[in-house]
């Protein structure tokens, strides 16, 4: 992942178990976080990345407002479009 500010350097961040929030830390993250983003070495790391997200919060099974916090979430950190981000 890395942070991307005005400012001409980046920093690159590792979090581990992103995946793993809760919904109260999600909707926290995105609220704070308007430059942080999530770059993977290629497309399949970046899905794998979105695909261990929704699993885990268990997408299929939350209501509308939790799925789009959730998509929010994986747009966020992705930079997806909201079309590619729908699980």
């Amino acid at each position: 992942m890395s942070l991307k500010g005005r400012s001409c350097w980046d920093v690159n961040i590792r979090m581990h178990e992103a995946e793993k929030l809760s919904l109260e830390a999600i909707g926290c993250f995105i609220a704070a976080s308007q430059e942080i983003q999530f770059e993977a070495e290629d497309r399949q790391q970046l899905y794998g990345w979105v695909e261990r997200v929704l699993v885990e919060q268990e997408y299929a099974q939350q209501g509308k407002a939790a799925r789009g916090l959730l998509r929010r979430y994986v747009e966020r950190m992705t930079g997806l479009s909201r079309a590619q981000s729908r699980g």
